[in-house]
């Protein structure tokens, strides 16, 4: 193997390999049990998830074609990165970005995800000493020179008040979007609906708003989702936030549609709530784009199939993390001149 310009991209590659091996997981059973005892939206189900995107994130290739640059370390900078807490280990993309660049982290705690991000890091220092301290997860952040803020609401302006002084990445409450034609084939289907059920639908990545021709036969898609919401139909908190949006609707004798675990409103003008999937119908592709345009604020990522529209994600990759390490990369880039 050619010598890397960035040679800190080997203990994270190292544990991506520790991490891809069967037992790994079950490794660390006890951490999982107690960051689900702390967060029920955590399932062991989902923090595995979250486990391989990690793992997928630390390939050595992967981080060769992202990161393999000489990045100078001298003066120290320090980025704050505040997470939103929606997924397991959800700064861990933007943490690796600022070391991988050559600069220190500070992630501040988020009292629902604090069990397993640790643990992560304290691997990384057994298996390269010499990042020992430059990822830190604490309580409040100290003076940085860069913070990423993942918002959990739409609080930005608050953000970019508080932060007026100090470069800054704030990633708006966003969600991902779906367009369907028709033709979508039952794996398609099945693979969106997993963009929709992963994390509840609570992720930014999440797909919560679909698109769909006039005239569309939804019932395809509600069977899907049936088939891949098997593994949260027991799950307490959810369901309690589902039987409150139901009532809602009864209440208020709103038309919607059951998915068994999610209900399909017809609605795009804001981020749905837990349990709820907006829908649309669009009369040509003129009309699409024109709605894709004017929610574009709130659209984190378009899910389709690859020909429907160039900037389509394609169905089943919302979670993968290009997006996230791009603007984190780009935001670091500008900060230091490159």
């Amino acid at each position: 193997m050619l010598p890397l310009k960035n040679d800190i991209i080997f203990p994270f590659a190292n544990l991506g390999f520790q991490l891809k091996s069967k037992d790994s997981f079950q490794s660390k059973e006890h951490l999982v049990q107690q960051q689900y005892q702390r967060n029920p939206w955590f399932t062991p189900e989902f923090c595995e998830s979250s486990w391989q995107l990690v793992s997928e994130m630390l390939d050595i290739q992967y981080l060769k074609k992202k990161f393999d640059s000489p990045f100078e370390r001298f003066p120290v900078r320090t980025v704050g990165v505040v997470p939103d807490g929606r997924t397991p280990m959800s700064a861990f993309a933007d943490m690796l970005c600022a070391v991988l660049m050559g600069f220190d982290c500070v992630v501040k705690q988020h009292p629902q995800d604090d069990v397993l991000l640790p643990d992560m890091i304290r691997e990384l220092e057994t298996l390269e000493p010499m990042i020992r301290g430059r990822m830190r997860v604490v309580e409040k952040l100290p003076h940085c020179d860069a913070v990423v803020v993942n918002e959990m609401e739409n609080h930005q302006a608050v953000w970019d008040y508080y932060l007026k002084d100090v470069p800054h990445l704030i990633r708006p409450c966003q969600g991902s979007v779906a367009v369907l034609t028709g033709e979508e084939s039952e794996e398609d289907l099945l693979k969106l609906s997993t963009d929709m059920v992963r994390f509840f639908g609570r992720a930014r990545q999440s797909v919560r708003t679909i698109y769909v021709p006039d005239g569309y036969d939804f019932v395809p898609l509600l069977q899907a989702v049936k088939k891949q919401s098997v593994s949260i139909q027991q799950h307490h908190q959810f369901l309690n936030h589902l039987e409150y949006q139901k009532s809602i609707r009864l209440m208020s004798k709103q038309y919607y549609m059951d998915a068994g675990t999610f209900l399909l409103v017809q609605q795009t003008q804001e981020i749905p709530p837990v349990g709820v999937i907006h829908y649309a119908f669009y009369s040509d592709a003129d009309d699409l784009k024109g709605r894709i345009n004017y929610a574009s604020r709130n659209v984190y990522l378009v899910d389709c199939k690859v020909d429907v529209l160039e900037c389509g994600a394609g169905f089943g990759h919302v979670f993968q993390p290009d997006r996230y390490l791009d603007e984190t990369c780009s935001f670091l880039k500008n900060l230091i001149g490159l």
